[in-house]
């Protein structure tokens, strides 16, 4: 790129001596000085280990995004039967990239993430009239990821595992001793291409799961969009809104729809987002997969690194 503006200085001063007036010259110089400028500004190295930031970035209201979130969702059904209680979702996670490589117009890089998605029930025991607190589910990911990002487009293609396991909470409030049958615990490689432009992000992803067909069904699809208000790059408030849709061939095609509005607080790089939140659908987490649930509360996210 240096290469390139150096031959363009020296066209441009072939130009100004052949034209040889006071207007070229001033806006020769103009030029020149923001030529100069870009000059100066430091490459990007070319390899980085354990660099910053993320080529691709989270899927904010992917209810299985390797970030941190904590939710309260005092409307909760099951089945169409409404939940006497509160769920408490929250999820540990973070994800790192530890070798990229920068190319001119383009970049790709290597990174894990590892995340815990964990739901707790705060409910009013009738028999002693006391509130309890218990661990309902919790599962488990680990995942290695290749990320491209080219100007505006960016594409993730991914390998992870996933568990699920019940509290001991929730299995002896329901006097369970039994063995039960758990697909939730398998691999699955995907790919995903998301565009973003002006705050607007659009992403579709397909994925297909490495396990025997008996063990679970094949293929999973996902597609959304998300809306970060940057008009005001200054600002340390932005509004932002967005849907997620997820369907598992697994659970017939049968989508689970998470939505929210709220606050991004920050900036842009480092921030973190309120928001008001709605899901319709299969139950996103936990062996009972199969269950159509719908919530509604609030949520607080960000990603630690």
């Amino acid at each position: 790129m240096k290469q390139v503006l150096l031959l363009f200085v020296s066209l441009l001063s072939v130009t100004v001596a052949a034209q040889d007036t006071d207007a070229a010259r001033a806006e020769a110089d103009s030029i020149l000085s923001l030529v100069q400028g870009m000059m100066n500004e430091p490459d990007a190295p070319r390899r980085e280990f354990l660099p910053q930031g993320h080529l691709f970035e989270p899927i904010v209201l992917d209810p299985l995004e390797a970030q941190t979130y904590v939710s309260l969702l005092p409307s909760y059904t099951i089945n169409g039967d409404r939940y006497e209680g509160s769920m408490v979702p929250f999820a540990f996670g973070l994800r790192k990239p530890f070798w990229r490589w920068n190319r001119e117009g383009w970049s790709s890089e290597f990174a894990i993430d590892v995340a815990s998605f964990t739901q707790f029930e705060i409910y009013s025991d009738p028999t002693t009239r006391r509130q309890r607190r218990q661990l309902v589910n919790t599962d488990y990911r680990v995942g290695f990821w290749y990320n491209l990002k080219v100007r505006e487009h960016a594409w993730r293609f991914r390998v992870y595992h996933l568990s699920s396991h019940l509290g001991d909470d929730y299995t002896i409030r329901n006097g369970i001793s039994y063995y039960l049958p758990n697909a939730v615990n398998y691999e699955q490689v995907d790919l995903t291409y998301s565009h973003q432009r002006n705050g607007f992000r659009k992403y579709v992803g397909l994925g297909v799961v490495l396990r025997k067909p008996t063990e679970r069904k094949r293929l999973a699809g996902q597609a959304g969009v998300y809306f970060r208000n940057l008009r005001n790059a200054a600002s340390k408030a932005r509004f932002v809104a967005g849907a997620d849709v997820k369907v598992w061939e697994q659970t017939a095609f049968k989508p689970g729809l998470h939505a929210g509005f709220g606050l991004e607080l920050g900036t842009p790089s480092r921030h973190v987002t309120f928001l008001i939140e709605g899901y319709n659908g299969f139950r996103p987490y936990s062996l009972y997969e199969g269950q159509h649930v719908s919530w509604a509360g609030v949520g607080f996210y960000f990603s630690p690194i």
